[in-house]
């Protein structure tokens, strides 16, 4: 499996387009589920790839900086290959589907784990294109990173280290920050405007029942902000996948402190 990766990013340099091959679909990265388990966070996508998209989609990447725990290899098996790093220093989560996630079609469950909080992370796609073949199986010279050249890129859930300051201040602070991004550009994962003012003034309403020491009000606060965002069976006008997941998860993480 190793060698397979290595030859992928071996492959002979080509320049950058928007339409080049293997870089010519639309990919829905949905995100299923976050699951916190102790410290160890579970995330799982589902991609479709949409109609119109003229490439069909080979692989998934996503950014662990937190490094990986688990990852699941969808069935039949045989049609998968999953791992764990592209290389030494950059752990990443990925899958690579032998058969292809033609347009229209969707993948089963796509789910890792890693030690660590639900945060923002880069994802990457790469479709289907014609690679050429050499009789030598260990090409010299540095070649194509297909990570740059043939890849959709795009932002999603993953999971990121635990901070050095897990203190409930630290916590709202940071839900803060990722309710503020969440809200703008370039995530625009959701997209009601009046929603993220109400969102941003609970944070601010439990960081100030916090301050006075009230942790029972610091929980029906955050209680208030998660039923904003609605359920996990259904999103509140403009809230998506990501967002929900991500601001939920961590909300629910400061809750359990008080």
């Amino acid at each position: 499996m190793r060698r397979f990766f290595f030859l992928l990013l071996l492959l002979s340099p080509v320049s950058g387009s928007a339409q080049i091959a293997g870089t010519r679909f639309t990919l829905d990265v949905t995100v299923n589920s976050v699951v916190m388990r102790g410290d160890t966070a579970q995330v799982t996508y589902i991609l479709y790839n949409r109609p119109q998209s003229q490439d069909s989609v080979f692989m998934f990447v996503v950014d662990a900086p937190a490094r990986v725990r688990y990852i699941s290899r969808p069935q039949p098996s045989s049609l998968w290959l999953v791992d764990s790093l592209i290389h030494v220093s950059e752990p990443a989560a990925f899958w690579s589907m032998l058969s292809y996630l033609a347009p229209s079609a969707s993948t089963p469950s796509l789910q890792f784990e890693s030690v660590g909080l639900p945060g923002v992370v880069t994802n990457w796609a790469i479709g289907k294109w014609p690679i050429k073949t050499c009789c030598d199986d260990d090409p010299p010279g540095s070649g194509e990173n297909v990570l740059v050249t043939r890849s959709v890129q795009s932002k999603t859930v993953g999971v990121e280290p635990w901070p050095g300051d897990r203190s409930s201040q630290a916590m709202l602070s940071r839900l803060r920050t990722l309710t503020q991004n969440s809200c703008s550009t370039p995530l625009n994962w959701i997209t009601d405007s009046s929603l993220c003012t109400q969102l941003i003034a609970d944070i601010d309403a439990a960081e100030s029942f916090r301050a006075s020491g009230s942790g029972s009000q610091v929980q029906t606060t955050i209680d208030h902000y998660n039923g904003l965002l609605g359920t996990s069976a259904a999103f509140a006008p403009g809230v998506t996948s990501p967002a929900f997941w991500l601001l939920s998860s961590n909300a629910g993480i400061i809750r359990a402190m008080f």
